[in-house]
């Protein structure tokens, strides 16, 4: 009888029928865990697993249950040959059919940490997997799947490990004191690339906690006290405070049949006890053993959360193991290609291939199967070859729905596979097809862009394309200003994914054209084929643009012509309800993020390049603004896990790598603006605050030393979001780049330029205050196009100025009006109203 992960004697056989694979990319945010060093010398020991040693002495014949390739960054050759043990050992105790790719970096961490891993992404619905609707990690997903999912080039897991440590590089675990043990550390970080990793994360500020919309598949086995789920929302709401108390309980466990079975040395708790300190540890909390249930010398030590010096262990442990093969690692796989709807009634033969990591129990694999939600019915599946399993559901006539699911259990572990997998509550998921005539319309979806640039195409347009029978043909129905252009047929990239590049072939494409598009999808049904028009009515529209000529300064009034000199969604300029103006203002609210990783990155761009001017003093961005956003945990600093929502300016010199101006910030960079997102935050941590104009604040941003005199650059304003919170969001306003500088601008005192009365019906004055006298001042005025329509010269040598203006024949509207000397202009907006 073949063994558990513990010994490891398997062998993976049989061909994988691909085209059952169905697979979903998690778009979660992709954990790491951290592993800090301890200062005590541990003086503790634990070599490698006797399956390892026996490989390693020749006494093995099977080749190793897995095979990993690590791709190397600048590891010295002594810190490569201890990496390349652990891996090793690893290698000699997992099973996988597909290689397990790893990026390692040997680089400086921050101060005590040995080093860091995760995986690089996350799947589900996974055929093959034992739950549905949870997240695997990819090395084991693709281990369940049978097959790469990210790609063979992609790499698997990412770790990182500090180059600057005392370590020792020694592969026989005699550390001496004051040095850590590398291949202890690399074992210990590759567990957690390779599933041992919890994926939730905690807010100090609102005392939430959560895990991501889909759990990762380790998550779910973990319990309370009182063996309450904590990924059971009808307990524990995702995200909620509830659920952060839990993570800093002190009392959670992993709890399965298989863990609590290797827990043989325990006598009262059975269930193998987890790292939750009552202060939450990012990237180490919930994602290992608890260090004092498990402290050095423990023989399952190894994923506790800390490794201190002269501490060596080389083998996971039974409990690692144990856990690792509840996840997953130790599996039996149905493989399955499902049926479509047809239009054909006859008797339908099931086929499954059933492969195991041990052996499948006599007579366990079965077909369970339903005509129109009648009475299910139960077959045995008739073994036909090794793995090869077949069954008949009987002709069910036309017009009748079918619905079925596949059963195998496995010796070794006792438990029930099934396919479709169940969900993690246990409930059955089945297969369903419909027999008789079709009158389902394709499902047709696509994310259409607003704008896209002259220098990126040909673009190559995207939609995921699905029907019930089968697609026969998607196509591009589109016209450029109006004039139509012939249409193009996508191609099928896969199963539901359909492309076409859109391309100057149909006749030239220009900055300034509106193409509008739809899309037509038709189905293969045999009498009146079905056809599905996205957008139900009308068109997209999508607007080419292009970067205008390079310019030394840049002002904008920011009124209705203004959007030509910007382009991004989730951004307009627009006059909010009880401002006097227009300015650039985000979404209100702004959106969670919903793409991948749970973020979103909502972008405007300047479509003027700025010449960074030579003298610094001048090579300013400056604008006034409103951030509401999720403020970040105090103290904590922008890239950390702490900084929640922010907003950042940002420059490119290419368009594709971008540089922050400054680091990023959120509503706690202002005690005005905080207490305004403070004053109205609902059960869910959102803030209903509203923004108004007393909250505009000025911000200065240098373009030097982050660039250099005479780059051109591009410039973005980036509001970046998680799943979490949200909130009003960021407002700007007279946005001026390198056209105030020291003279002017820097003399005004806090007050600054002022207009008044603002509305006007014609008569105003414009008024500043500065701290020396200053000479060569002119007022001018602008329309909205920024055509000048008034100037008038400002006596030399005022330190006090308040000129009249009167107005009261130009027509109503907004202008802007700049007071300049030379080069050098503050500016504002006057709403003149008639």
């Amino acid at each position: 009888m073949k063994k558990l992960l513990s010994l490891v004697l398997l062998a993976w056989g049989g061909a994988l029928p691909l085209q059952a694979q169905t697979f979903v990319l998690d778009p979660r945010p992709v954990p790491e865990t951290i592993c800090p060093a301890r200062p005590e010398n541990m003086f503790t020991q634990k070599g490698p697993p006797a399956v390892f040693k026996a490989t390693m002495a020749g006494e093995r014949r099977l080749a190793l249950g897995s095979k990993i390739e690590v791709e190397y960054s600048g590891f010295t050759p002594e810190a490569q040959a201890a990496f390349q043990h652990a891996v090793d050992i690893w290698q000699s105790l997992l099973h996988s059919p597909v290689t397990i790719h790893v990026k390692a970096n040997w680089t400086p961490l921050a101060a005590g940490v040995l080093g860091s891993a995760g995986a690089s992404a996350y799947y589900s619905r996974i055929d093959g997997a034992t739950k549905s609707d949870v997240s695997y990690p990819v090395a084991l997903a693709e281990k369940i799947a049978g097959r790469d999912l990210n790609s063979a080039a992609s790499a698997d897991i990412n770790a990182n490990f500090s180059s600057t440590f005392n370590w020792y590089y020694g592969l026989d675990g005699n550390t001496p004191a004051g040095k850590y043990d590398l291949v202890t550390v690399v074992l210990h970080e590759l567990g957690h690339g390779l599933g041992f990793i919890a994926g939730t994360n905690y807010s100090a500020t609102t005392k939430e906690g959560a895990y991501g919309t889909t759990p990762i598949n380790f998550t779910t086995y973990i319990e309370n006290a009182a063996g309450q789920k904590i990924s059971d929302v009808r307990l524990f709401t995702n995200p909620s405070t509830g659920l952060g108390a839990q993570l800093v309980s002190n009392a959670l466990y992993f709890n399965s049949p298989l863990a609590q079975a290797a827990n043989t040395t325990a006598t009262v708790e059975k269930r193998p006890r987890l790292y939750a300190p009552a202060t939450y540890s990012s990237g180490s909390s919930i994602s290992h053993l608890d260090e004092a249930t498990y402290p050095a010398g423990n023989p399952n030590s190894l994923m506790s959360p800390q490794v201190g010096a002269a501490e060596a262990i080389h083998d996971p442990g039974p409990l690692t193991l144990a856990i690792f093969n509840e996840m997953g690692w130790f599996n039996t796989a149905i493989r399955h290609t499902p049926f479509k709807d047809t239009e054909t009634a006859q008797d339908f033969v099931v086929n499954a291939t059933v492969q195991s990591d041990g052996t499948i129990t006599p007579g366990s694999v079965k077909l369970v199967y339903s005509i129109d939600g009648g009475t299910e019915v139960t077959l045995a599946m008739a073994s036909v070859g090794a793995g090869q399993y077949r069954a008949t559901i009987p002709n069910p006539g036309l017009g009748k729905t079918v619905r079925y699911y596949l059963t195998a259990s496995d010796v070794e572990t006792g438990r029930a596979y099934a396919a479709p997998a169940v969900t993690r509550r246990g409930v059955i998921n089945r297969y369903e097809f419909f027999v008789g005539p079709d009158v389902k319309a394709p499902l047709v979806q696509l994310t259409s862009p607003s704008f896209v640039f002259v220098e990126k195409l040909p673009y190559t347009l995207v939609v995921k394309a699905k029907d019930n029978l089968g697609i026969s043909s998607v196509v591009l129905e589109y016209n450029v200003n109006g004039t139509a252009r012939p249409s193009l047929p996508l191609s099928k990239f896969n199963d539901s994914i359909y492309v076409a590049t859109l391309s100057t072939a149909g006749g030239p494409l220009v900055s300034g054209d509106i193409i509008n598009y739809r899309i037509v999808a038709t189905d293969i049904a045999s009498t009146t084929p079905n056809r599905t028009v996205n957008p139900v009515s009308g068109f997209y529209a999508v607007r080419v643009v292009a970067f205008k000529a390079p310019q030394a300064s840049f002002a904008s009034p920011l009124n209705s012509e203004a959007p030509l000199d910007f382009v991004g969604d989730g951004f307009s300029i627009r006059q909010e309800p009880g401002f006097t103006s227009p300015a650039i203002n985000s979404d209100h609210p702004y959106r969670d993020g919903t793409g991948s990783n749970f973020q979103s990155n909502i972008i405007y761009q300047l479509l003027v390049p700025i010449i960074v001017n030579a003298d610094a003093a001048k090579a300013q961005v400056k604008f006034d603004e409103i951030v509401l956003t999720e403020p970040n945990d105090a103290g904590s600093l922008f890239g950390e896990d702490g900084f929640y929502d922010y907003v950042v300016v940002e420059g490119s010199k290419d368009g594709e790598n971008w540089v922050a101006l400054t680091p990023g910030y959120s509503s706690r960079e202002n005690a005005a603006w905080l207490a305004r997102w403070n004053s109205a935050v609902d059960g869910g941590g959102n803030s209903t605050a509203v923004g108004t104009p007393d909250l505009y604040a000025p911000r200065t941003l240098n373009l030097q030393p982050t660039f250099a005199a005479g780059d051109v650059v591009r410039l973005r304003f980036r509001l970046f979001s998680d799943q979490l919170s949200h909130g009003w969001g960021w407002a700007i306003d007279n946005l001026a780049i390198q056209s105030v500088v020291t003279g002017v601008a820097e003399d005004l005192k806090a007050s600054g330029l002022s207009v008044y009365p603002n509305p006007s019906t014609g008569q105003f004055t414009v008024a500043a205050s500065f701290l020396k006298p200053v000479k060569d001042m002119q007022v001018v005025v602008r329309n909205m196009l920024g055509q000048e329509v008034l100037r008038k010269t400002v006596r030399d040598g005022q330190r006090e100025v308040a000129v009249p203006l009167n107005m009261s024949s130009f027509s109503a509207g907004l202008y802007q009006v700049s007071l300049t000397s030379g080069s050098e202009s503050v500016t504002r907006k006057v709403l003149l109203q008639k």
